[in-house]
């Protein structure tokens, strides 16, 4: 026994065979509109200006996390508002370079757990710079360093711990020194003994161990006073090829969009046009 079809159903069906039917009678007109806003967006993608991401991680003793969010946020304000003539000053680049900048961001390099050292101990930032053209991403890269480095409170600090390095240097020499000579007298046979107390000693392997500690502290001094500027550079901006923006992808999937939209307000128009009237309706 057939099942009865209920309005609905039937209204349903008839709507589905009319814009099938709809859609074949302008199948040419949906494919020249597709075809049409894939050319434009193709065209967008490779006309438009391209925008490329680098980015660079740097290493601190001095600067604070938070400084460095505020020089993110200063300059990124500065980017936007197009005030070329302070980029040139602050990061030593051309005013056409300056322009080529369009977006400068600072986020910490540390873990979650990393948050409860002291802060002098973790700033470590990862340095995310937006450009139009990679080939300004060197100079920026020095720009970048100068500005960070440029303040007086920030040199005034580099040198501070300059001369507290060099104090405990020089006091390592002193003591280095001072235990040279003493070996040499015991080696000459014109020190022979130490009194501690009532008792006469010397510990010739002690000497030698706290003289390797000595030049062991010092070799550590050393590495710290070259290490003492204030910004170091973990990894350098890196010129990449491809762009972040426009994207292929997306482009396409907009241009898909919009021929879209044009296929159905021009079958709208069409049918209007002709004063088209749905079935059941």
């Amino acid at each position: 026994m057939e099942t009865a079809r209920t309005p609905d159903t039937i209204d349903l069906t008839q709507t589905i065979t009319y814009l099938i039917r709809l859609l074949i009678q302008n199948l040419r007109s949906i494919v020249i509109i597709t075809i049409l806003a894939l050319t434009c967006g193709g065209l967008y993608f490779w006309l438009s200006p391209k925008t490329f991401e680098s980015k660079m991680i740097i290493q601190s003793d001095i600067l604070s996390e938070s400084y460095l969010l505020r020089v993110a946020e200063n300059l990124n304000t500065h980017i936007h508002d197009k005030d070329i003539d302070y980029l040139v000053s602050k990061l030593n680049l051309t005013e056409a370079e300056a322009k080529k900048l369009t977006e400068f961001k600072i986020i910490s390099a540390l873990t979650p757990m990393s948050q409860q050292m002291s802060e002098k101990e973790k700033i470590i930032v990862v340095i995310t710079v937006r450009v139009s053209d990679n080939s300004i991403l060197a100079k920026l890269q020095s720009g970048i360093i100068y500005y960070l480095s440029s303040n007086e409170y920030i040199k005034l600090r580099v040198e501070e711990n300059k001369k507290e390095i060099r104090k405990n240097i020089a006091s390592l020499d002193r003591e280095i020194n001072m235990l040279d000579t003493l070996k040499t007298k015991i080696s000459h046979g014109k020190f022979s003994s130490l009194k501690v107390g009532d008792v006469m000693m010397i510990d010739l392997a002690g000497l030698y161990s706290l003289s390797i500690g000595l030049n062991e502290k010092k070799h550590a001094q050393l590495h710290a006073l070259a290490q003492v500027d204030s910004i170091q550079l973990i990894e350098d901006l890196s010129p990449y090829q491809k762009p972040i923006a426009p994207k292929l992808s997306i482009t396409l999937l907009v241009s898909l969009l919009l021929a879209g939209i044009g296929n159905i307000c021009f079958i709208f128009y069409k049918s209007i046009r002709n004063q088209i009237i749905i079935p059941g309706s």
